[in-house]
């Protein structure tokens, strides 16, 4: 098969459907289609999740990898974090960490024991100039036991499946296990970047991983995405860890270098001693209820968050927060409450023109669904409902509007 040729299809018909393209391969003697439409499958999800990676040429050989990459918003983070002479990325994969990483360090090593991501990986670094960067075809494993050169930073991304394909988090049942090879890792770098799935409990972690010094908690598009550990050689005791809390909601405003996004990503700071020693005050809904971003949900800031801002909590339970006054500028989303009420059917449709509400639930026995089922109303608008425990231990629901 003539490689540019297929190339140049797929690019040219990058806007098609996959699956209709699929059924067309009669049309097309001369072209892999199937192989072409999974091409094309793959750079529409490109296009949203690394979109300086929407270019012609570039090649997505598993599309697991492309679910398990970072975005490239993510990636462009953590490259922020780090700069020097040179790293290694002992997790390659699909190469987009690697890739922003690469534009921080004057060398960067890219592990991976999978041919077809490396051939993959190589293959696309060259079509965007990443001309620094070394590929080594084995485990991670294997290239600490081989290599003899010291490192910056080791950047690793522990593969969260198991033998059977199941998805997995705790730290010894990823691949490869940071528990096992963390002294290895240490002895070749005084710092190693480790990301982790955000279902591991960020102490134990911590516990188990020892020599932590700062972890960030990443947060983009509504959800949190992934939790990084740095480890140094020197740490500070446990309590006294930083823990950032980190929002990229920013919006990345051109696809070409040098890259930019249109806001700065909100950063919440605190420590498990903070957390301890922080005292919440409570109280009923006010006039404003604000909701913290899931990075500082995740990250459990939740009497810290209430101290810093001078916030009331609505329950010990309940990670809402309540003001007279209005607070701008917080790391939340933050809301008008206009009224209220019980959780009955008529008193909540009687301040909610149309029968449309956005429906959320904090330490309430209902799910959302049946919240809405209860109340007989449809999902949007402007309208924005939060079903909760208050301080009187009463379920509420408050309607609100976006402040």
């Amino acid at each position: 098969m003539d490689l540019p040729l297929l190339q140049d299809f797929i690019w040219q018909h990058r806007e098609d459907d996959p699956r209709q393209l699929a059924l067309s391969a009669k049309k097309y003697p001369n072209i892999p289609v199937l192989t072409a439409a999974a091409q094309i499958q793959a750079l529409q999800k490109i296009r949203l999740k690394i979109p300086g990676w929407y270019r012609p040429g570039m090649e997505f050989p598993l599309a697991i990898s492309l679910e398990q990459a970072s975005s490239e918003r993510t990636a462009r983070f953590k490259a922020g974090l780090c700069s020097g002479k040179k790293m290694v990325d002992l997790t390659g994969g699909l190469g987009v960490d690697s890739f922003f990483f690469s534009q921080q360090f004057e060398s960067m090593t890219y592990v991976e024991q999978n041919a077809v991501l490396l051939a993959a990986a190589r293959h696309n670094f060259a079509q965007l100039d990443a001309s620094n960067v070394q590929f080594e075809h084995c485990t991670a494993e294997d290239f600490l036991e081989k290599t003899t050169e010291d490192f910056d930073l080791i950047y690793l991304d522990p593969a969260r499946r198991d033998e059977r394909k199941g998805k997995v988090f705790q730290l010894a049942d990823c691949s490869p296990n940071v528990l096992i090879i963390k002294d290895m890792l240490l002895e070749r770098a005084p710092r190693v970047l480790l990301k982790t799935a955000p279902l591991l409990d960020l102490r134990q972690a911590a516990l188990q991983l020892e020599q932590v010094s700062k972890i960030w908690v990443i947060a983009s598009e509504g959800d949190c995405r992934e939790v990084l550990y740095l480890l140094e050689r020197e740490a500070p005791p446990m309590d006294e860890i930083p823990i950032l809390a980190v929002s990229l909601e920013s919006r990345l405003i051109r696809f070409d270098k040098p890259y930019r996004s249109e806001h700065e990503p909100q950063t919440f700071t605190f420590s498990w001693a903070e957390e301890q020693q922080a005292v919440a005050n409570f109280s009923t809904p006010q006039n404003f209820l604000y909701e913290p971003n899931p990075a500082i949900l995740k990250s459990g800031a939740f009497r810290s968050f209430a101290r810093r801002y001078g916030l009331a909590k609505l329950h010990a339970n309940t990670h809402l927060y309540t003001s007279t006054e209005f607070q701008p500028g917080l790391p939340a989303r933050s809301f008008i409450i206009e009224q209220v009420c019980k959780y009955d059917r008529k008193a909540v449709q009687a301040y909610v023109p149309g029968g449309k509400a956005n429906i959320a639930c904090r330490n309430f026995p209902d799910s959302p669904d049946q919240v809405r089922r209860k109340l007989k109303l449809s999902d949007g608008g402007d309208v924005y409902l939060f079903a909760a425990t208050d301080a009187e231990n009463k379920k509420v629901v408050m309607v609100c509007r976006k402040a």
